[in-house]
C-alpha cells in the first residue's frame, strides 16, 4: 500500500535560491517560514511560495512552521521523504521505515525582510529599458524553486533594477525577484 504524501512539492525546490555563504550571510542559507509562505534568497534571487500551494500540509503543520529557518540542505532532504510532522525544535520525516529529524536553525539568526524587498519591488514603476544584464543561471534556479512556474509573466522595473517574475497561472502566488548584473 502506498504512503499518502505530506509534504512540500519535490518540484520546489527553494534551496536552490539560498545563500551558500555560510560565513556571511548564514540565515539566507535557509528556507524561512512565516505567514503562511516561503523564502529563500541568495542576495541576487528572491523566491516567495505560498506554502499552501507548494504542498499539501494542513494549515496547523503551516501555522507550526512560522518564524522558523530550516538550512537548505535540510529542506532538501525532507523533500525526498513521504510524511513531515513539524515540532517546535524541528521536521520529522518518514519513509516507509525510514524515519529521520531535522532540526531548525537557530534562533538567534535574522532573516533579511524579503516581504519587505518584495513590496518595495513591486511598488517601483514599471518602464522600458534599453538594455539590463542577467546571468542565466538564475532563470533556472527560478523554474525549479518556484511552484508551478514553468511559464511566466516578466515585469522589468528599470535599467540596474529587480526583474519580477509571476506565473500566469491564477491560482498561483508565488512570486521570484531576479537582481541585475552591475557594470562597472
Amino acid at each position: 500500500m502506498k504512503t499518502e504524501r505530506f509534504n512540500f512539492d519535490k518540484s520546489c525546490q527553494m534551496h536552490l535560491a539560498c545563500s551558500y555563504d555560510e560565513d556571511f550571510r548564514p540565515s539566507q542559507c535557509c528556507v524561512y517560514f512565516k505567514d503562511g509562505f516561503a523564502y529563500a534568497t541568495d542576495s541576487h534571487i528572491l523566491v516567495k511560495n505560498r506554502i499552501s500551494e507548494c504542498s499539501n500540509l494542513d494549515q496547523e503543520t503551516i501555522d507550526a512552521l512560522d518564524g522558523k529557518l530550516l538550512h537548505r540542505n535540510f529542506y532538501k532532504e525532507i523533500l525526498k521523504y513521504d510524511t513531515i510532522s513539524v515540532s517546535e525544535e524541528g521536521i520529522e520525516c518518514k519513509k516507509g521505515s525510514n524515519i529521520s529529524f531535522f532540526y531548525f536553525a537557530k534562533d538567534c539568526l535574522k532573516y533579511p525582510n524579503a516581504e519587505k524587498v518584495i513590496q518595495e519591488t513591486l511598488n517601483k514603476q514599471t518602464v522600458q529599458i534599453p538594455e539590463i544584464r542577467f546571468s542565466l543561471e538564475y532563470f533556472d534556479i527560478l523554474r525549479k524553486s518556484l511552484h508551478n512556474f514553468e511559464k511566466c509573466k516578466v515585469v522589468f522595473k528599470g535599467q540596474s533594477e529587480p526583474i519580477v517574475f509571476y506565473s500566469i497561472e491564477d491560482d498561483v502566488s508565488s512570486i521570484g525577484i531576479v537582481m541585475p548584473l552591475a557594470v562597472y
